[in-house]
């Protein structure tokens, strides 16, 4: 299982050991040949300044939704440098599209802490941001947070996708994303402010 996150990569800018009830390839989304304007490697999710952090995801109602823990440039223990490990309580995936999420988060060295979940997958750190007019992914449950938003995929009673998406001011690049607070529910397509650029970052978790 394969994924990175959209958090910053350790000292500069998504979501792991592989676990045994499937994998997870990132891989970008399909998108029309006027819409595939460039695409750059960038970490997905911030793992922050310390060997990892750990992104506790909730919501409103208190309940669990998963856990992304980063790991920066350095192996810690058993977890594989430039990685995020996701844990993700299934159970509560009811609530999608019907509570806001609330990202928090701690850093710390030496030994994470210990996660469960009932789906587990990884993904790489580093992940593809390609550039969109249109936003060329549908369906699932989305999430916003000003111009950063997640949309989470769902089959069989697990995650099998998510994208996350950023618009910046036209003329840079895209950053590291660091999801912090509330993510409210939202509904159809991203769309990219007058004046700004869109990028997403999409992976199919198997």
């Amino acid at each position: 299982m394969q994924m990175h996150s959209l958090i910053m990569r350790l000292g500069t800018v998504a979501f792991l050991a592989l676990a045994a009830s499937g994998c997870i390839m990132a891989e970008g989304a399909e998108q029309a040949e006027s819409e595939a304007l460039d695409s750059a490697s960038e970490a997905q999710i911030d793992t922050g300044y310390k060997a990892w952090r750990l992104y506790t995801v909730t919501f409103s109602n208190g309940q669990p939704l998963f856990q992304v823990l980063a790991i920066g440039g350095t192996n810690v223990g058993n977890y594989q440098a430039n990685t995020e490990y996701f844990s993700v309580t299934t159970a509560n995936l009811q609530y999608l599209g019907q509570s806001n999420v609330t990202f928090s988060h701690t850093d710390g060295y030496g030994t994470p802490p210990s996660q469960s979940g009932s789906q587990q997958f990884q993904m790489p750190l580093s992940s593809s941001w390609t550039s969109f007019s249109t936003d060329p992914v549908s369906g699932g449950y989305r999430y916003d947070s000003g111009d950063v938003h997640l949309r989470i995929g769902t089959g069989n009673g697990k995650i099998t996708r998510l994208t996350w998406y950023q618009a910046i001011p036209t003329g840079q690049g895209p950053t590291n994303v660091t999801p912090s607070g509330t993510f409210t529910t939202g509904t159809g397509a991203v769309t990219v402010p007058s004046g700004s650029a869109g990028y997403y970052a999409d992976s199919t978790i198997q």
